[in-house]
């Protein structure tokens, strides 16, 4: 397999996709603010854009608590490209996730099980003066 190279790996409130076929994303975010722990968050949603592929391939996206290592959310799928030069945009909503406790999370854009690329999430207590 050649090297995938990933263009975006984002955390929105929401995604469309146009007529026209473009994607677009509504209130991109890199940490969550929550009033207490273990939360349920709201529903969110994760873009994603790779290119450099043929083939067919597994992917997934795992969210890791980064303290304990846990797995505290796993989604995935399948990639069919035809051109390596085509950029293959991926979106999946993410609904119902449990955060234990506040800290630093990590989600893994993995292909054929090897991790291709990663983001840091903050979660933090919601304090006076701080807005999600």
């Amino acid at each position: 397999m050649s090297e995938p190279v990933i263009i975006a790996l984002l955390l929105a409130d929401k995604v469309i996709t146009e007529n026209n076929g473009k994607k677009g994303l509504i209130g991109v975010f890199s940490k969550f603010l929550f009033p207490k722990f273990p939360i349920v968050s709201p529903p969110w949603f994760i873009y994603a854009s790779v290119t450099n592929l043929r083939g067919h391939h597994d992917m997934s996206f795992n969210l890791v608590q980064t303290d304990s290592q846990a797995v505290i959310f796993s989604i995935g799928g399948s990639i069919d490209a035809k051109d390596p030069n085509a950029v293959i945009e991926i979106v999946f909503p993410v609904i119902n996730v449990r955060f234990p406790r506040e800290g630093n999370y990590i989600l893994q854009f993995n292909i054929d099980g090897r991790q291709v690329s990663s983001r840091n999430i903050q979660v933090e207590l919601i304090s006076e003066g701080k807005q999600n």
